[in-house]
């Protein structure tokens, strides 16, 4: 069977396409035209991946960066803690580092324990130095003296001593007499802050200071027996006053404690206002042998 096909072609550019073909009874069929097959630009996987680890990468340096900004932001902390800047020590008056805790280092008050020096057995004698603390078992009975706190031991001798100065028309008075073992490390602190603010270091504040101050828990003060007359200068050599106690403490069972040529032997400083109760019996002995008390406490040891 023949089949006559009429055609019918349209150029279309370059090409021919063929829009109709006759069919068996004079119809005509639609030819499909050819699709344009659409082009995908695929992307090799190699690529794809190396392009992901650029990503990676990049986003990790952006990563590192915030992190390393924001602790740089943060407020820098020292390993070690830092001391306040004005700590009690430093600012006047007060102590990050006390004055006393210093005196620990410095002090050299306790080469000679305790338990290694013997007292004697009569109280009046209590030797406490430099290198001899104030005996843990030392009864020390206070009652005062106008305002002055003493040792109740010896008010009888220390009330008589007074009402003869005064009757001899004397001008002696009490200045100071019990310390407690805080009083006396507030009295040492304030010597040392006086020759500190006259340009002093503390060194050298507190070598100056120890000259006439003994360092807490061995000052004579904390017996009650020591008291200090006057104004407590060094001119009080030179008055009425020192006169009459030279002559007559002893009657009364005072001797100066401190007294010049002994500071050798004292540790401390020529200091004429400051006497010490040790009976009318060995006072008088003791001003007959010229000696201080270390002097005597060790001759009556037969040392």
């Amino acid at each position: 069977m023949w089949y006559t096909c009429n055609r019918r072609y349209e150029r279309k550019g370059s090409m021919n396409v063929a829009k109709h073909m006759a069919g068996p009874q004079g119809g005509h069929y639609r030819l499909k035209q050819p699709q344009k097959r659409e082009k995908h630009n695929r992307i090799p996987a190699r690529v794809l991946k190396s392009r992901a680890r650029l990503l990676l990468s990049g986003a990790g340096c952006i990563a590192a960066v915030l992190i390393i900004t924001a602790l740089l932001a943060m407020p820098h902390q020292s390993a070690e803690p830092i001391e306040a800047a004005a700590s009690p020590e430093a600012a006047p008056g007060t102590a990050a580092e006390s004055i006393s805790a210093k005196a620990s280092v410095l002090s050299k008050t306790t080469s000679t324990p305790e338990s290694a020096f013997q007292q004697l057995g009569d109280w009046r004698l209590v030797l406490v130095n430099s290198e001899v603390p104030l005996p843990d078992d030392f009864q020390m009975t206070p009652t005062l003296f106008d305002t002055i706190t003493v040792n109740s031991k010896m008010y009888p001798e220390l009330t008589a001593l007074i009402n003869a100065a005064y009757n001899d028309e004397i001008n002696l008075w009490i200045a100071s007499g019990y310390r407690s073992v805080e009083e006396q490390e507030s009295v040492l602190d304030r010597a040392v802050q006086r020759r500190m603010a006259d340009g002093m270091t503390y060194e050298k504040a507190y070598e100056d200071a120890r000259i006439t101050i003994q360092a807490p828990g061995y000052s004579e003060h904390h017996t009650g027996l020591a008291v200090d007359f006057n104004d407590v200068e060094d001119d009080f050599r030179e008055t009425e006053a020192y006169t009459w106690l030279q002559e007559h403490a002893a009657e009364y069972g005072f001797v100066e404690r401190y007294p010049k040529g002994k500071e050798s032997i004292t540790g401390i400083d020529y200091e004429p206002w400051h006497y010490r109760y040790v009976g009318k019996e060995h006072a008088q002995r003791m001003n007959e042998l010229n000696m201080c008390l270390e002097e005597y406490v060790a001759f009556l040891k037969g040392n």
